[in-house]
């Protein structure tokens, strides 16, 4: 899933064990393991940091724009996390779709993903269940997330220097997060108050 992956280290994977590359002393092999790392980080970043907004009752949809190509792997992973759900996350190049239904997975690819949310939206008008008006109770679901999203942020966290190496802007702005920093933000006791 690297974006540098080409078919010569495909070959180099091929030829060699899984225990001899991770002790190789090779550059190329170094490289491998290099590779390897930094999709695993950003996929682990991925799935602990999109954040997902829900269009009607049927879709969840989230901002991303991996480094990598780990679209469609983590759209996956979230259409497994809610079976039944269709999620939708992109950016404004590219997006990707799944849904987990009896454990099958169905995907697809598209352009950006305001016109896949648009599409997704045009073919679920007829559907049972499908809400898309304006008040409706998924806006009030956004908006409890979305504070429960906002409370996370803590300004006495003791370390926040820590944080920044593991959570580097660029991968906040690739998440779609935005962390609010400032006092005073609601939290979910605001809304059972």
């Amino acid at each position: 899933m690297h974006r540098d992956y080409s078919q010569r280290i495909a070959g180099r994977v091929a030829q060699v064990k899984p225990e001899e590359l991770g002790t190789s002393k090779r550059r190329e092999d170094i490289r491998i393991r290099k590779m390897a790392g930094e999709v695993a980080t950003e996929v682990h970043r991925m799935k602990a940091f999109v954040r997902l907004s829900s269009l009607g009752l049927l879709v969840f949809y989230g901002f991303l724009k991996p480094r990598h190509r780990i679209g469609q792997h983590i759209c996956d992973y979230f259409a497994r996390r809610d079976p039944g759900i269709i999620v939708a996350l992109g950016n404004g190049r590219e997006s990707w779709i799944s849904l987990c239904r009896n454990g099958c997975l169905i995907r697809g690819k598209g352009e950006g993903l305001q016109e896949t949310l648009g599409s997704l939206k045009s073919a679920l008008a007829n559907v049972d269940g499908w809400q898309d008006s304006a008040g409706t109770e998924h806006e009030k679901v956004d908006r409890l997330w979305q504070a429960y999203y906002d409370s996370q942020y803590c300004p006495e966290r003791k370390n926040l220097e820590a944080f920044r190496r593991r959570m580097p802007r660029r991968d906040q702005e690739s998440a779609g997060m935005r962390l609010v920093q400032k006092e005073g933000n609601a939290s979910l006791d605001d809304f059972f108050l």
